[in-house]
């Protein structure tokens, strides 16, 4: 046993010289921690041996321990932290401009869409109500229409009911306000208080008015033009219809599951929408952002993203057609994206899984060239403290291999030159 005294405490041990490897060890007190250095002593022949610890019980026997250092920043860290942002950085920076541009081009293409979609359903109001309003202003030109007289008209006003069903009344009215001629059997009234006749009388050359017609029971759409004599007003053609036709093109007209189309009048009441109670009691949209804002920024075409009363956000589109009248469409943003939100979440999946496996690549990686290089570490610190007989056994043949051979060469070296010293004393 070698008996050694720290510097710094004054504290005693004992220290079994056979657990020291090599000639010298570095021992740490375990009273203020401060670093002893041991050296081995040759027994001399008449040295007796200490038998135990019992002898000096205010001493303790501690084992020597060597003082490792330990990295502040581990190459074993520094490897996985660099493989991963080598690997991550370019997917993240790929995947953050990707994301960026096919939002923005699936917003372009959904607005452009929906802008070409109203134009043409614009189109086909349109050219139906243009197509009502000629075949009013012909029949009104006829001879036996502007003679106003009964048997004369009805013929004609048959005739249109018959060639256009969806014109349920064809009829005349008197500058008195009285119905002259009617295309059904039913008696004849007074349509005096009827806003399109005002219009008419007061040398308007068109008027219209969308109502729920007692006939049809059906939202409807009356057409009047006035019946001209030598440029004197003599009586109004007009005609109730109902909208079936513009229903068709924009009620059923659907996108997904949440896009769709209506249609307003001037005055903001429904004319066709896919809630069918919405046309029949001509509900009034003026608080529809789309409508409250295409009137408020003076009947000009408009593209943009709103909330709905379901507090949900929609993109929508509104144009003005003629007549005053309002198309709109809108979607669901959420559905609109929705591709895009499962590429996203795929894209995270594979984020995830992703790390999973850099993670696992580096940590075999580190292992590989973390693990010898500690080994030589551990022989180039007992070295140093003059334990030279560590075996050095790393077979690999690349530049961690090399090293190995020049520590080898070094140890053997150093034997020797201790060798030598030793002979020479």
């Amino acid at each position: 046993m070698i008996e050694i005294t720290c510097d710094e405490c004054g504290k005693t041990y004992r220290v079994n010289e056979k657990k020291i490897k090599g000639d010298t060890a570095r021992l740490k007190c375990n009273s203020c921690a401060n670093i002893i250095t041991v050296s081995k002593q040759k027994p001399e022949a008449s040295e007796e041996p200490y038998n135990s610890v019992a002898d000096t019980p205010e001493e303790e026997e501690i084992s020597p321990n060597f003082v490792k250092k330990k990295a502040y920043f581990s190459l074993f860290a520094k490897i996985i932290i660099v493989m991963l942002l080598v690997s991550l950085i370019p997917m993240a920076i790929f995947w953050g401009v990707t994301y960026k541009e096919n939002s923005a081009r699936i917003r372009n293409d959904t607005q452009l869409l929906m802008s070409l979609t109203a134009q043409g359903l614009e189109n086909q109001v349109n050219c139906w109500i243009d197509n009502n309003i000629w075949v009013l202003k012909s029949a009104a030109q006829l001879p036996s229409v502007i003679s106003m007289d009964r048997q004369n008209q009805e013929p004609v006003l048959q005739q249109i009911h018959k060639k256009y069903p969806y014109v349920y009344l064809a009829f005349t009215v008197g500058t008195d306000g009285r119905n002259v001629a009617r295309s059904d059997d039913a008696q004849l009234k007074n349509y005096g208080d009827r806003q399109y006749y005002k219009d008419i009388i007061d040398g308007k050359k068109l008027s219209w008015q969308t109502l729920t017609g007692k006939t049809s029971k059906k939202p409807a759409l009356v057409l009047a033009v006035p019946i001209m004599s030598e440029d004197k007003l003599v009586g109004v053609m007009a005609a109730a219809m109902t909208i079936d036709e513009i229903s068709k093109h924009i009620a059923r007209w659907k996108k997904g599951k949440t896009g769709f189309a209506f249609l307003v009048d001037e005055k903001d009441k429904v004319v066709a929408h896919q809630v069918k109670q919405y046309a029949l009691k001509q509900k009034k949209l003026s608080s529809h952002p789309l409508v409250a804002s295409f009137r408020k920024g003076g009947w000009t075409t408009k593209t943009f993203v709103f909330k709905g009363e379901n507090k949900k956000k929609y993109i929508g589109h509104i144009r003005g057609i003629n007549y005053g009248w309002a198309l709109a469409i809108q979607q669901e943003e959420q559905e609109v994206f929705a591709g895009l939100k499962r590429m996203q979440k795929f894209a995270v999946t594979l984020l995830i899984l992703t790390i999973v496996l850099v993670l696992f690549i580096a940590w075999i990686s580190a292992r590989v060239v973390v693990t010898p290089i500690k080994k030589l570490t551990e022989v180039a610190e007992r070295m140093s403290l003059g334990d030279l007989n560590m075996k050095i056994n790393i077979p690999s043949k690349d530049e961690i291999g090399m090293l190995a051979q020049a520590v080898k060469r070094m140890q053997t070296s150093l034997r020797l030159a201790m060798e030598r010293l030793r002979q020479k004393r």
